[in-house]
């Protein structure tokens, strides 16, 4: 049912867990994965984008090829949502860290609210 599959990753726990269900339950699918560079961000766009393809690697271990990934900057809400849009996503797939206390983190609030593609959310375990 879904074809492209967009994950976006924060490289938290949560959203480790996030890339491994989207694999898991969607092994047809081409992934995307997406990681959003913010100011307040501990990475540059270099070592998140080093990040990311370690990430990618360990995810898709003894594979011969890897999904896309890429490292944008911005507002993570902004950038998940456009990014999937412009990639024709038929998924999101996001960690949810849940840290206010009120149920969903408030990136992937965010990107429910915007997003006019479905978004499966994954708590941690």
């Amino acid at each position: 049912m879904f074809n492209k599959v967009l994950v976006a990753t924060d490289f938290s726990p949560c959203a480790q867990r996030a890339l491994e269900l989207a694999r898991a339950h969607f092994p047809q699918a081409e992934v995307r994965v997406l990681h959003v560079v913010t100011e307040e961000s501990p990475f540059t766009t270099t070592e998140a984008l080093l990040e990311l393809e370690m990430l990618v690697s360990d995810a898709w271990k003894g594979e011969t090829s890897l999904p896309g990934h890429e490292v944008v900057q911005g507002s993570p809400v902004q950038q998940v949502v456009e990014s999937a849009s412009a990639w024709g996503a038929d998924l999101i797939v996001m960690g949810v860290s849940g840290q206010g206390g009120q149920g969903l983190g408030s990136v992937a609030e965010g990107v429910v609210r915007a997003s006019t593609i479905p978004v499966l959310t994954v708590k941690s375990r």
